[in-house]
């Protein structure tokens, strides 16, 4: 029987990291793309490209800890399919995490990024939507954003509606 009422602090930690990484990374992109001078994005795109790639590597050491760390029993939504989406929610946070960062690091590497902004070499591409890993990157944004937003809103709905505490899962303290 599991009698855990909170994840582990290194999860907690893990998943508000996640968080603070997602959405830096996604704002500073959508900045980038939607208001950044051409002349002037290299730099910027430099920081989104390091921020991407630390949180491809958190969210692979969070996938880690969360299997090999005690968790809290499930709570129910008390609908069974509010309870599966909740299931394909929380698959598709680490799904979408994980593709939006490798897409972008593979895009970076197939229009020759890591070169032109940390070397020197070349200039930016006028339209990154000639590199066709960028085209899934810029797909797999929206979709991270809305399990984000499904992810935030069924917290709330436990929280608010349901006053089952589940907030007080991913906290620090006893």
């Amino acid at each position: 029987m599991n009698t855990t009422k909170r994840y582990a602090p290194a999860l907690v930690a893990l998943h508000w990291l996640v968080f603070l990484l997602v959405f830096t990374e996604a704002a500073l992109g959508i900045y980038v793309d939607n208001f950044v001078a051409p002349a002037s994005k290299a730099s910027l795109l430099g920081i989104h490209m390091i921020i991407g790639m630390i949180t491809l590597v958190v969210m692979i050491i969070r996938i880690i800890v969360r299997a090999k760390t005690p968790k809290p029993a499930h709570l129910t939504a008390g609908n069974a399919f509010f309870d599966f989406i909740g299931k394909l929610t929380h698959y598709g946070l680490y799904i979408f995490v994980i593709l939006t960062t490798s897409t972008g690091m593979i895009a970076a590497t197939q229009g020759q990024l890591f070169q032109i902004i940390y070397g020197g070499a070349g200039q930016l591409p006028e339209d990154f939507m000639n590199i066709s890993t960028f085209v899934f990157h810029m797909i797999s944004l929206p979709l991270l954003i809305l399990t984000v937003f499904l992810h935030i809103g069924a917290a709330f709905y436990h929280q608010f509606f349901l006053k089952d505490n589940l907030m007080d899962r991913m906290r620090f303290g006893k």
